[in-house]
């Protein structure tokens, strides 16, 4: 499987860290996303860099970093449109990428 890394960030010229969250259910189908992962990069001013695993490519990475808006719709949209062509292990339990307060 090929892996490709991206670049780290340095959240308020502090030092270069990454911080790794799966905002959806790993064992189960979820209704929606964890929305940590959201206001935590929002509040600390860094880019979310978008992580995958594509079974259906066979490929891997952190290939595309956005930064948040502030408006969760648009950011969702984006979000949404990354992931729009990749397909996990398990397609049929992948759920709707929209967060709690979307429900």
């Amino acid at each position: 499987m090929a892996v490709s890394w991206g670049r780290g960030v340095k959240p308020r010229g502090g030092p270069r860290a990454w911080l790794a969250l799966a905002p959806e259910g790993t064992r189960a189908r979820t209704e929606h996303w964890k929305s940590g992962f959201y206001h935590l990069a929002l509040a600390a001013g860094v880019p979310v860099g978008l992580g995958f695993l594509d079974y259906g490519r066979r490929i891997a990475g952190v290939t595309s970093w956005l930064s948040l808006s502030g408006d969760q719709g648009q950011d969702l949209a984006h979000i949404r449109a990354f992931y729009a062509d990749k397909t996990g292990l398990h397609p049929a339990l992948a759920g709707k990428i929209r967060l709690r307060d979307d429900i």
